[in-house]
């Protein structure tokens, strides 16, 4: 299954927002966004889909109107699959398992005592529940003996099952429906046991009697071989006879007390899924605080409480992998959906690597019980902050709101693409980059022969830059705007006016022929320069998609976009501009 597009309406900041998407099961995907563009409410709108239908508040409805009804639409690359959650069906969280994660931070405000603020606020991180069950503890008693009356056999004719049934081991891999028996099965295993008390001679002579007359007989009943089965797992070395015999108490034993048998499985389970849970825990480093899962009634959950007591990296990795852990015991549908909204846009580079291992072995284990997942990342940061882990390397890299990718940009795609295949031609490619992407103090040149196929009037310097300049000025303005061009003026300014400062012509020819706005930038602040520290910061915006290798026009584009959609980068282009520094 491959989900093509996920259409929703009336959610929050999301009035009706379609993203064309081609997502692959068990493989991640990054959905960018700039800040207050619509992550969060992508995400809630996953949140409030129950098992019924799509209902929101007043206060979570599009415009906050309640007759703006919500919906959700996700199309597959199969035509005849469209899943559609509203307020009167939800088809979609009947096919898929749906888990969301977000960092739940909450800020508590200091108390109040005679009208005075007492103590400070703090930030606490609500209780994360990590199993909601925990069932009581139950003992099974073998009492196969009693109940058909072999008190006379020899001891070991009929092995006991005892201490199987009070390990979690053996009962953890139960399946209780696989060991109902129908009556007519029931009845020929009674006619075995009465007939097997007969049998004369040793122990050995028995079993081999049981082996020749009887064992094929039962064993073409499947309940009886997937018993004998479960059997082997716990004696591979017993011969046929003894994993019948074996096989016969524990059928018998359901078939009488059935309930008990379940509850004591349940019980296996918790105990297992309780000791996984805190084996992951304990690969964390343990603060001071100890915080570790713990029972609390009939729970086992996570509790942080004043998180300011611990560091911000802890924290974020303790409240990621429990809320992950979680997620893995909900994510039961042949297919699911994680959603995780922002939470790896405020790691630290080893969290970050620590988190996507978190994740990759999430999408391996329900591989292995052949479940897909389809991990969906929002996030604001740039898509290469993501390539840490080797399953990330094939991330596949989606927006939230795409930019509309005008002729204009994809002819700056044509401009760095001609300069790159001029350098792999062996031919001089540095005019491109020295007097168009960067500043030069002779725009003289006629660049029409070098240009290839990108507009006949940017063969004229003056009128590239002219170009550029303009879609800097529609940019500050919220105009449609060429983002790659941006780029370029805002190059061109920084670097014309470090230019301006040195007063040497020797510092001015050496500033012009550094290859490089960081270089250049080093050099003038090795000059004595004083070089203010927004041009450095502002890198990230006016170099590193000019020297992106990418064939996808859209990913160097539209991850540009994103930084630019900024409010805070906007102002800080706007400052460089106006000269406000």
């Amino acid at each position: 299954m491959k989900i093509k597009s996920i259409h929703i309406k009336n959610v929050r900041g999301l009035g009706d927002r379609k993203i064309e998407l081609n997502m692959i099961p068990n493989k991640p995907s990054l959905l960018v966004a700039p800040n207050g563009y619509g992550k969060s409410s992508f995400a809630f709108a996953f949140q409030w889909l129950n098992r019924q239908r799509m209902k929101l508040s007043a206060d979570d409805a599009y415009m906050g109107n309640v007759e703006n009804k919500p919906c959700m639409i996700i199309e597959t690359a199969d035509p005849s699959e469209i899943f559609v959650a509203d307020e009167m069906k939800n088809e979609i969280s009947r096919k898929f398992g749906i888990y969301v994660i977000n960092s739940g931070l909450t800020a508590i405000p200091p108390g109040m005592h005679g009208g005075f603020q007492m103590g400070k606020a703090h930030i606490t991180v609500p209780e994360i529940v990590l199993i909601d069950h925990i069932p009581q503890k139950k003992q099974l008693i073998d009492d196969f003996e009693e109940v058909y009356e072999l008190t006379g056999m020899p001891k070991g004719y009929y092995p006991i099952i005892q201490n199987i049934l009070d390990g979690n081991s053996f009962m953890v891999r139960l399946n209780a429906r696989e060991l109902k028996c129908t009556l007519a099965v029931i009845r020929k295993i009674k006619e075995f046991i009465e007939r097997s008390k007969e049998y004369a001679g040793t122990i050995d002579e028995r079993h081999n009697k049981i082996e020749q007359d009887d064992f094929d007989v039962l064993n073409k009943y499947t309940v009886v071989s997937t018993a004998i089965n479960y059997i082997k797992g716990s004696y591979p070395r017993d011969r046929n006879a003894m994993l019948l015999l074996r096989a016969i108490r524990l059928l018998t034993l359901y078939y009488r007390q059935n309930k008990a048998v379940e509850d004591r499985i349940e019980y296996a389970k918790y105990k297992f899924q309780e000791k996984a849970c805190r084996d992951l825990f304990r690969t964390l480093r343990n603060t001071w605080k100890n915080i570790e899962p713990h029972r609390e009634k009939d729970k086992l959950s996570l509790k942080i409480n004043d998180v300011q007591r611990i560091s911000n990296g802890e924290r974020d990795i303790m409240v990621f992998i429990a809320n992950l852990y979680k997620a893995k015991g909900l994510m039961t549908k042949d297919n699911n959906i994680l959603i995780i909204d922002e939470v790896f846009d405020y790691l630290d580079d080893a969290n970050m690597m620590a988190a996507q291992f978190y994740i990759t072995d999430l999408i391996k284990q329900l591989k292995g019980v052949g479940k897909n997942i389809f991990p969906i990342i929002l996030s604001h940061l740039n898509p290469d902050y993501y390539n840490q882990h080797y399953s990330f390397k094939d991330l596949k890299v989606y927006y939230l709101c795409p930019l509309p990718q005008p002729h204009a940009s994809d002819n700056m795609i044509k401009l760095l693409r001609q300069r790159k295949a001029l350098a792999n031609a062996g031919e001089n490619s540095d005019d491109i980059s020295k007097y168009m992407l960067h500043y030069h103090n002779d725009y003289s040149q006629d660049m029409s022969g070098k240009i290839g196929t990108c507009p006949a009037e940017w063969g004229n310097i003056d009128t590239f830059k002219k170009y550029c300049n303009k879609q800097m000025d529609n940019y500050l303005d919220n105009e449609e705007y060429d983002p790659l061009a941006v780029c370029v003026a805002l190059r061109e300014i920084i670097e014309s006016r470090i230019y301006s400062c040195f007063t040497e012509p020797v510092h001015r020819n050496e500033f012009i022929e550094i290859h490089g706005t960081q270089k250049k930038l080093n050099y003038a602040d090795e000059q004595g320069i004083d070089v203010p520290e927004i041009y450095y910061l502002l890198g990230n915006i006016y170099n590193d998609p000019m020297h992106v290798d990418n064939k996808s026009n859209k990913l160097i584009t539209q991850t540009l976009y994103s930084r630019l959609e900024n409010a805070t980068v906007r102002n800080m282009i706007k400052t460089v501009k106006d000269n406000r520094i």
